[in-house]
């Protein structure tokens, strides 16, 4: 930026800020006052007429737009309203709580679903919309009425739940809340009309009308109309990827009526006080590509003429967009807070159900069934019993008086003898009794144990990517046992499986092939010794200017592109002798790599000179003019002080120059090329040794000497100068050019008094829409034809081989469409014949049909076409993106009737689009080829490795890209997608009927290959067009494509749309019956996402939007490996083992209460005392599962990667089946029998209370539930080995605790005889001991010695892998942990294996 523009921007920006401009020790004359801002809120004691009023307003607007009152009231129908906005620029504005726009919603956000006051009544409701949480509250009020247990007592475990939920959600919420506030207390700068400047300002507190001033890469806080920019011609360019997702830079255009103060002759002063208009838009709306307004002159205010008052969404920056490529922008808000576009597209993580949870809620209903049997039973048992006396009355144990008695002289009915009533009573005292058959503990921990899986995840530092500083992000809690039962991967390609960061790489010129290998890439370090050097040697204002600079261009962080010497000696040659001629098919070649693009140029970073403060700096760079201009050898600040030393040897030198005749190529060890050496023999020097020990800077007189040298130090004896071909930002490092002296002042000294050369700035940074533009850019530079500035309606292009810039002026830029998939501009060219030029570039399907009859007959035109549909496909088997370039010839009166039928079309209102559409087409006929690019967009790192886990683990990776077949083929061997011997079938016919044969001839192929070997089915891929794929799904051919699909091991779809993405997926879902786990990274990949079982967002290149739409988001696709077969493989083995753990333990605790009814003539009475019924489940057995479902692992994670295929039990989803609950309710029954007939047979004869009784089978369950846990697990750590302990040792504690203050007055549990010193009297008893030992041994033994057969005999993949059985892996464990489980799951096994001194190595021959 040049002193004059930056002036200009600061007075546009405040109007009493010149004096300050370039300041270096005050900010600003505000800076007494450039703190904060904070605008005046309503007083407290004001006035509540108003706030009544506005409130009044505002409800009956939102009842009068209501669907209910339009459908009651039909006969009225609201119109649609536009919204009035009136700037907030007034000269003594009033307080902003009496600001015009007031009715209209603030800019502060709240995410949140609570707070303080409806987070109990809120979440009460939402937590009994559960139907398991309805069940307990209807047991509980059950409970009150019939009186099974103590009224309070039966509140405790639904209390607890409903608690510990609440907190979860209260903290969920509390962290959407700190989200909210960061949002909300951002700054951005907001005009002060009270001052006349801008200050900033929290988030929340900007209005819509107020003027908002945003710098570059700042996020937009807001719906703002752009009017005004740093830009002369009122364009910027914002990034929307927060919120379509899409990287392409999207182009804003300032309104048309501020187009006075973008006036690049005579450009207006501007200030937010002088725009005196209002806006009349349309009311807040979810669709981003649509906005409706116009601008109204105010009252006062100057007329505007109507081409001036329409706005359209090109006018407008909304929320969460950033800024780019310009210093500035400002303009006034429109919508803000919830109203708008983002936050009414935002929507919170969407809810999935694992087949995990659906199976559990099936076995629930079971469990809901096996309740309602047993109470049936024992409430028929009870009344079958009761009928056996037939005088009940003068039973002892009965309760029931004869109705004459004088006992009892009113008509209870308790007191009747009635066997159906009793029966009734019972059925009802059972479903209380036994309600813990349903395991209510169940839903919290799995939710605490989700919680804790993606708090593990999110901190594995094998998932950590530190370049971008981003973890695993989880937006799904309730589906992270899903990741362990994928059985189909699909991916996205570009920008998934490759980085998205385009090279260009080879091209074909003319039909002859070019290409070259990396230039090894040193450039930053080069760009650090200038700034350094800058810093260091006697630094001033100028010399700190260019030392940020080069800094700034140091940081850039692009890679090189390839560059081939002989292709750049042709360019060299051809601009040297005929000098910017089109008719050259190189130099035009070049020339549409570099100009027909949307790339904007920027002599230096884009940069503010306003503070976040509002107020004026200093620029950190320096000014283009006193860069530009080249200045004499004399000077103080001689032009080589500030320049790159190499390109102005190379410029100074190839003027003088003729045609080159050799290249000299000097390569590094690595490989890569690093020098490159261009001979000019015209060019005479004399041999000097150069010195490397200082760095100079050529700027004194007294260092005049001749000499040469080049890059090595190398001399040179009757050969040219050396040209060193490094990128334009610096080609030689100084430390290196100490020596060179008269050549380059000659070349100084002749450039200073040329008239026709200038000066181009040190390095241009360029921004661009999309990435393949920008490496083509890039390229053409590398070559020598740099953009180096572009305007609104021309261009110029510097050509470093004759040290010269040509102007080309822009007629027309037709821009890139999907239809089309072409991109022109239309160029004049400015000196010599002055022609009209059309350069095209495309996709090779959508140029070659548009080449001209004449050139594709000529024998020239027939080989550059060959040649090139040769070069097309061996670029795209090499896995590189093409693009064809092409160009014409129009003379002045075809250009014209082309104009005036093209002004036409964009002026008619009925067809535009269309007449546009074919006037483009038409613009775009009769060709000529030029040549064709390749860009290489290369894998990312281990993306390879993680497909071939994938693929190991019985995973089907389906690649679904847009790529042509070659590219996407090749991408699919190198990625490992496809392996060398796989045999590839390929589905690209057209038509019903053509496709189906295609089909059965496939089929019938991959049955031959399954009669020879079972295993055929993994040697076959398939390559499908996507354009097929409606012949695939039609009714006649979709069987036997599923068929196809199941029958091969990996699938390619090529040119896939983002809807055909989406059917892919429901097809494998639907008809594959398999779980589906999709990856992307860009807005074409959300609908494959959502749709898919998991979802899981890159966030790449491409922007969030992927991120927002999935379960899952991370940084890098080699992260799948470790999270689906590591993570995904523990979270189902966890969750599967806790939840059959659970229905276990309930079921026997309810079979043994049930056991017990027999002997007391099933009157629903329980021996257990109620407090130990109630926090049974709560306490003395929560803490051991929980942390089994998080810490427990059945194998390590290395050798989850390194075996994948242990990977199966869960994709086949082994550990959970429809028959793993009745084996687990089979082992509870046997279990609860055991423990009461131990504890019956020990009590058996003696005289021993129902309290001691009970207190026995409480104890024998809670051990053996842990025991039985016990033998679950395979991974033993401190807090697994001390939860069981210190459950076990709390309820003995709890136990003598509770006994011993419970007296005979104790009516809390609401029980007779309450339980008073049982504890200490069972714990001293032999017989209590005697029996736990013995209940605890009967009960495990039949699972023990079930599983230690099945382990030895039939051992599972994974028990063989960690006994070092497979493949002669090590095992990871310590010795204790591997031999401990190892004797416990396959005793016999691993005696021979573990737990002799010396472990011999086993390989898989042993076992057999």
């Amino acid at each position: 930026m040049s002193k004059k523009s930056a002036g200009s921007d600061v007075e546009a920006s405040t109007s009493n800020s010149s004096s300050a401009l370039y300041d270096t020790t005050s900010k600003g004359h505000h800076r007494r006052t450039s703190s904060l801002w904070v605008p005046p809120t309503r007083p407290i004691f004001s006035s509540p007429t108003q706030v009544f009023k506005e409130k009044a307003e505002n409800g009956g607007r939102i009842l009068k737009s209501h669907p209910v009152t339009r459908w009651l009231f039909p006969s009225q129908p609201i119109l649609p309203q536009q919204r009035l906005v009136v700037p907030n620029n007034q000269k003594e504005p009033p307080p902003r709580y009496e600001q015009p726009n007031r009715k209209y919603c603030g800019n502060r956000i709240s995410t949140t679903k609570y707070s303080v006051l409806t987070f109990i009544p809120k979440n009460l409701f939402e937590q009994l919309h559960r139907a398991a949480n309805l069940y307990f509250i209807f047991i509980v009020i059950l409970n009150m009425i019939i009186g099974a247990f103590g009224k309070y007592i039966s509140v405790m475990p639904i209390a607890f739940v409903l608690g510990i939920t609440a907190i979860k959600d209260a903290f969920e919420d509390y962290r959407r809340y700190k989200s909210d506030q960061k949002i909300n207390h951002s700054t951005c700068r907001v005009w002060d009309a009270s001052q006349q400047r801008y200050r900033k300002l929290e988030w929340q507190n900007i209005l819509v009308g107020d003027f908002v001033h945003l710098s570059h890469d700042e996020i937009i806080p807001a719906d703002i109309l752009l009017l005004r920019s740093s830009d002369v011609n009122g364009v910027c360019y914002v990034e929307t990827c927060n919120l379509d997702g899409e990287s392409n830079l999207k182009q804003r255009q300032a309104i048309r009526a501020m187009g006075k103060y973008h006036n690049s002759n005579v450009p207006l002063e501007y200030s937010p006080s002088e725009f005196n208009y209002r806006i009349a838009c349309e009311q807040p709306t979810t669709d981003v590509y649509k906005f409706e307004g116009r601008l109204e002159a105010m009252e006062g205010g100057p007329p505007l003429a109507r081409e001036f008052t329409i706005l359209a969404k090109e006018n407008v920056l909304l929320r969460g967009c950033v800024v780019k490529n310009t210093d500035f922008v400002e303009g006034i808000v429109l919508y803000a807070g919830k109203d708008t576009k983002a936050m009414l597209n935002n929507s919170g993580p969407r809810y999935k159900r694992s087949s995990l949870e659906k199976m559990t809620n099936i076995d629930i209903l079971w469990s809901v069934c096996t309740l309602l049997a047993l109470c049936v039973i024992g409430a028929v048992l009870s009344g079958v019993w009761l009928r056996n006396y037939s005088t009940p009355y003068i039973v002892p144990f009965l309760v029931f008086i004869p109705p004459n008695s004088t006992y009892h002289n009113n008509n209870d009915s308790q007191y009747k003898y009635s066997p159906s009533y009793e029966s009734w009573f019972s059925f009802w005292s059972y479903i209380i009794v036994l309600q813990v058959m349903i395991p209510i503990s169940l839903y919290v921990s799995i939710e605490f144990i989700k919680i804790f899986q993606v708090w593990f995840m999110s901190q594995d530092r094998n998932m950590y990517y530190d370049k971008v500083d981003k973890r695993l992000q989880c937006r799904a809690l309730n589906i992270t046992e899903e990741l362990g039962q994928i059985q189909y991967v699909m991916s996205d390609k570009t920008g998934t499986l490759t980085e998205n960061q385009m090279v260009f790489r080879r091209c074909s010129v003319n039909g002859n092939d070019y290409g070259g290998r990396p230039v090894l890439d040193s450039v930053d370090s080069s760009l650090e010794l200038v700034a350094s050097n800058l810093r260091s040697n006697q630094p001033t204002e100028k010399k700190l200017q260019m030392a940020a600079l080069a800094e700034a261009a140091a940081n850039t962080g692009r890679l090189r592109p390839s560059r081939d010497p002989a292709l750049e000696s042709q360019l060299a040659s051809s601009v040297l002798k005929q000098g910017a001629d089109i008719d050259d098919p190189v130099f035009a070649f070049f020339l549409t790599m570099s100009i027909c693009n949307t790339v904007v140029v920027n002599a230096k970073p884009h940069e503010d000179l306003m503070d976040p403060d509002g107020d004026i700096v200093n620029s950190r760079f320096a000014v283009d003019d006193e860069v530009l201009s080249p200045k004499r050898e004399g000077s103080s600040d001689s032009v080589t002080g500030k320049k790159f030393l190499s390109e102005v040897e190379e410029e100074s030198l190839s003027s003088n120059a003729s045609t080159p005749v050799i290249a000299e190529e000097k390569t590094a060890e690595d490989g890569f090329e690093e020098i490159e050496l261009i001979e000019f023999p015209e060019v005479k020097t004399e041999e000097t040794q150069p010195s490397y020990k200082e760095i100079e800077l050529i700027e004194k007189k007294d260092e005049d000497k001749e000499g040469s040298n080049n890059y090595n130090g190398e001399r040179k004896e009757g050969k040219g100068f050396g040209i060193l071909n490094r990128p334009s930002i610096l080609s030689v490092p100084f430390a290196k050019l100490k020596g060179i002296k008269s050549p380059f002042r000659r070349s100084v000294d002749k450039r200073s008094s040329s008239s026709d050369v200038n000066v181009p700035p040190l390095h241009s940074f360029y921004d661009s829409e999309s990435p393949d533009e920008l490496a083509l850019v890039e390229a053409a530079r590398e070559y020598g034809v740099r953009l180096l500035k572009r305007r609104f309606d021309d261009v110029i292009v510097y050509l470093r081989h004759s040290t010269r810039s040509v102007k080309y002026k822009v007629l027309h830029t037709l821009p890139f469409d999907a239809d089309r998939k072409r991109m022109s501009v239309i160029i004049r060219e400015t000196t010599g014949k002055k022609r009209i030029i059309v350069l095209t570039k495309g996709a090779d399907a959508t140029i070659l049909p548009v080449l001209s009859h004449e050139f594709c007959s000529s024998t020239r035109g027939e080989e550059v076409i060959f040649k090139s549909q040769e070069h097309l496909t061996q670029y795209a088997k090499e896995g590189l993106r093409t693009l064809c370039l092409s160009m014409k010839v129009w003379t002045e009166e075809e250009y014209l009737e082309w104009k005036e039928k093209h002004e036409e079309a964009e002026l008619d209102m009925v067809d535009k689009e269309t007449l546009v559409a074919e006037s483009v087409l038409r613009a775009e006929q009769d060709l000529e080829l030029l040549g064709v690019t390749a860009i290489e967009d290369r894998l990312q790192d281990g993306v390879p490795e993680c497909i071939h886990s994938l693929r190991e683990a019985g995973i089907r990776v389906w690649v679904l890209t847009g790529d042509k077949i070659e590219t996407a083929v090749n991408i699919a061997y190198s990625s490992r997608l496809f392996s060398p011997s796989m045999d590839l079938l390929n589905i690209g016919a057209n038509g019903v009927r053509s496709v189906s044969d295609l089909l059965s001839e496939h089929l019938k192929r991959i049955a031959r290959a399954q009669e020879i070997s079972a295993d055929a089915v993994d040697s076959f891929g398939l390559v499908l067009n996507a354009a097929t794929m409606n012949y695939c799904l039609d009714p006649h051919n979709i069987e036997r494509f599923v068929k196809l699909l199941r029958g091969c091991r990996s699938v390619l779809c090529c040119r896939a749309t983002p809807l055909q993405k989406a059917q892919l997926v429901n097809l494998a879902k639907n008809h594959l019956k398999g779980k589906v786990l999709a990856i992307g990274d860009g807005a074409n990949d959300v609908s494959m996402i959502q749709g898919a079982d998991v979802g899981v967002g890159l966030s790449g290149q491409e922007g969030m939007q992927a991120v927002m739409s999935s379960d899952f988001a991370m940084a890098r696709f080699r992260f799948l490996s470790s999270l689906l077969l590591v993570h995904g493989h523990w979270n189902y083995y966890r969750l599967a083992q806790t939840i059959l753990y659970f229905f276990y333990k309930n079921a026997m605790l309810v079979f043994v209460i049930f056991w017990y009814q027999i002997f007391n003539g099933f009157s629903a009475q329980v021996p257990i005392d109620p407090v130990y019924l109630m926090v049974y489940n709560l306490i003395f057995t929560s803490v051991p599962p929980l942390l089994f479902g998080c810490l427990d692992q059945d194998a390590s994670a290395e050798l989850l990667l390194d075996c994948p295929k242990l990977y199966a039990q869960g994709r086949l989803g082994k550990r959970y089946r429809w028959y793993s609950f009745w084996i687990n309710m089979l082992d509870a029954i046997w279990q609860s029998l055991v423990v009461y007939f131990i504890c019956y047979f020990t009590y058996h004869g003696s005289n021993v209370d129902m309290w001691t009784f009970g207190h026995l089978l409480v104890t024998q369950l809670i051990i053996v539930n842990t025991f039985h846990l016990a033998l679950f697990v395979q991974y033993w750590t401190w807090p697994m080995f001390w939860s069981m302990f210190l459950s076990v040792l709390l309820f003995f504690i709890c136990a003598l605790l509770y006994n011993g203050f419970v007296t005979a007055n104790w009516t809390w549990t609401n029980v007779k005889d309450p339980p008073s010193m049982v504890s200490l009297k069972s714990f001293s008893s032999l017989e209590f001991w005697m029996a736990l030992a013995i209940s605890v041994i009967l009960c495990l033994t039949p699972r023990y010695v079930i599983t230690a057969i099945v382990n030895t005999v039939c051992p599972s993949t994974t028990l063989r892998t960690r006994l070092g059985a497979e493949d002669g892996i090590k095992k990871t464990e310590s010795r204790f942990t591997s031999c401990a489980v190892g004797c416990l799951s396959a005793p016999f096994k691993c005696a021979r294996i573990c737990c002799k001194k010396k472990k011999p190595t086993v390989h898989i021959e042993e076992m057999h």
